[in-house]
């Protein structure tokens, strides 16, 4: 981003479907809470430091644009299930009213240039509310290394999404990610940073004239794409220095020529500490990116992606936010740089990559670099990693490893669980069991402790109704998320923490807690994150605004796209089942009081209960 020279489910981008290309009194023990314990091993690889023995190794090397179109086309056949491409000129007739055929831009040997957009997700899971984000591999079309890094970022989820491994099928199936590998295709393969003469990353409605906002083809795509989507997270390629920096980058959020700052500034900083974490050490044993503000490490501009995607659904407008009126490739509505309130609040990170806009080849590195963090990695497996670690956070959750417990859970007897935090940095955690009886009956018969929303009719009351009744069990009062195990070199240990309880006498009476239920659904209740709700001097003074800080802090947060049918409904206190069916609590008089210990096998595996 260096100063120019002289200075079902929501298919497609437009949301069609693609047709192609607890009671008080209740007795619980402690819990103990490991950070890392010899356990079962995945597919991941992590445990043992190194790519899976089935991973073939390659040298990274750049692709033109040609080349990369004809990527995504062969990649869209090997993964039909998980990859879907389209021409944002053909989904979005709004941003080129003369047409899709109209030439408005030559790619030399192949015609008019094509805006590439890319959806790496499980088609068969994905629901309106599918947590997403956005990785834009180049605004400036001669900066070369983010393209590339976005398009082996897809091939790479294809290949270990095929492969089976355990954490790219979670990052896969519960996430949606959406690149445009080449978002200025023209400035892309012409090789200059430009379109047609015009500067993409000074052509958002962020403090911009009307006219010159919204003028190219580039712009026109990311704001459809915003318009349909909630983006949770985003990251933007850049080249030309060195540093990874977040929100604000603007003239209207500086204080003695230094960024103020933002009100979801606690989240920036610690997401931009585990991001900057996962690229690596240099060569000198030093972070590779610098951390910081865009404003005090790179500098202001007016018109930047960053501080729209960040602001453009709660900040004012016309200014900052500017409903644009562009006189280019036959015009743009006004309306649609008009939100619907809250739709744009992405956790934006700008990565300036290198000093050198196109690193040499030799830079490049390995694609088996990816499941380490060497101090000379390259700069693919380094930036790809980050994209990993920021797809993760899209959505807090708590891995349960699913115990062999009996049906039916007799006084006194002892018992655990195994579980992980993943896409968080913290969580607070309590087992639980909730009453069946309190439950929606549309639950499905052979699951009906599947807690999704019809559990509780969709009614922010009956689920606080439900958690009032809540028996707990254990106690999880803090905890860091051990998240992806990729590039974690942990020879033989699994990050998860132990739930030791003891089955309480009294919930099976009726005497106390679990409304006088004697069945009942077991689950984790969680909230993550909570430290992203504090600030000290925020500009300006609100709480915080991105969609992934209030997922987590709201009590009930609900989001709506501007267009289309995506939105997030999503509660501070979230609910993970343990198992899918009903247990039920016994009396003494139904058998001896026994001790269960339960072991997990691997990852995802079923457990068998250790001999007392």
């Amino acid at each position: 981003m260096v100063a120019a020279a002289g200075d079902t489910a929501p298919a497609a981008p437009g949301w069609r479907r693609p047709t192609s290309c607890c009671a008080a009194g209740s007795s619980f023990v402690g819990l103990l809470l490991l950070g890392a314990l010899p356990g079962p091993r995945g597919t991941s690889a992590a445990a043992v430091g190194g790519p899976p023995a089935d991973f073939e190794d390659q040298v990274y090397a750049y692709r033109d644009y040609t080349a990369t179109l004809k990527y995504f086309d062969q990649l869209k056949r090997r993964c039909p299930d998980i990859i879907d491409t389209w021409i944002a000129q053909d989904e979005f007739p709004e941003i080129l009213p003369a047409g899709p055929k109209s030439k408005w831009a030559s790619c030399g040997s192949s015609g008019t240039c094509k805006t590439l957009i890319v959806r790496i997700a499980n088609r068969a899971k994905l629901t309106d509310t599918t947590p997403e984000v956005f990785f834009s591999g180049a605004l400036h079309g001669n900066e070369r290394l983010g393209p590339l890094v976005v398009t082996e970022l897809a091939g790479f989820l294809c290949s270990r999404y095929k492969a089976g491994d355990e954490d790219i099928r979670r990052l896969v199936d519960g996430r949606s990610t959406w690149i445009s590998p080449m978002t200025n295709a023209h400035g892309f393969a012409k090789n200059t940073r430009e379109e047609n003469g015009m500067d993409p990353n000074r052509d958002f409605p962020y403090l911009q004239i009307p006219e010159h906002c919204m003028m190219t083809q580039t712009a026109r795509t990311v704001n459809e794409l915003f318009r349909r989507h909630l983006f949770q997270f985003e990251l933007t390629f850049h080249g030309g220095m060195r540093a990874l920096t977040y929100e604000w980058g603007s003239l209207n959020h500086m204080h003695n020529r230094k960024s103020t700052e933002s009100p979801d500034d606690r989240a920036f900083t610690t997401v931009g500490v585990k991001i900057q974490e996962a690229s690596g050490l240099d060569s000198s044993s030093r972070k590779w990116y610098p951390l910081g503000r865009i404003n005090d490490l790179v500098y202001p501009v007016n018109g930047g992606m960053e501080d729209w995607s960040y602001g453009a659904g709660w900040e004012a407008s016309p200014r900052p936010i500017t409903v644009c009126r562009p006189r280019t490739y036959g015009g743009y509505d006004p309306k649609r740089t008009v939100y619907n309130p809250g739709s744009i609040a992405a956790l934006v990170y700008l990565a300036e990559m290198d000093d050198f806009k196109t690193p040499p080849a030799s830079t490049l590195g390995r694609s088996s670099e990816l499941w380490g963090q060497g101090t000379r990695d390259g700069h693919v497996a380094r930036n790809m990693r980050m994209c990993l670690k920021m797809i993760e956070l899209a959505k807090p959750e708590v891995v349960v490893h699913r115990p062999s417990w009996p049906d039916v859970l007799l006084p006194g007897a002892r018992l655990q669980l195994r579980a992980r935090g993943f896409g968080c940095l913290s969580m607070q955690a309590r087992l639980v069991l909730l009453p069946r009886a309190a439950l929606g009956s549309s639950s499905q018969a052979d699951a009906p402790c599947e807690l999704g929303p019809e559990a509780w009719g969709n009614d922010a009351e009956k689920r606080k109704a439900l958690l009032a009744l809540a028996v707990p069990l254990a106690e999880v009062p803090s905890s860091a998320c051990q998240g992806l195990q990729i590039w974690q070199k942990r020879e033989g240990a699994t990050p998860y923490v132990h739930l030791d309880f003891e089955v309480p006498a009294a919930a099976g009476s009726g005497t106390s807690g679990g409304g006088g239920s004697s069945e009942f659904c077991v689950a984790v209740a969680a909230e993550f994150d909570q430290e992203w709700g504090q600030q000290t001097h925020p500009d300006p003074a609100v709480r915080p605004r991105s969609h992934a800080a209030r997922a987590r802090l709201d009590d009930h947060y609900i989001a709506v796209a501007s267009d289309g049918p995506m939105r997030i409904d999503e509660y501070r206190t979230k609910l993970f089942p343990v198992l899918p069916s009903i247990v039920r609590l016994g009396t003494a008089s139904e058998g001896s009081i026994v001790t269960a210990q339960v072991a997990v096998t691997a990852a995802g595996g079923e457990a068998a209960p250790q001999q007392p």
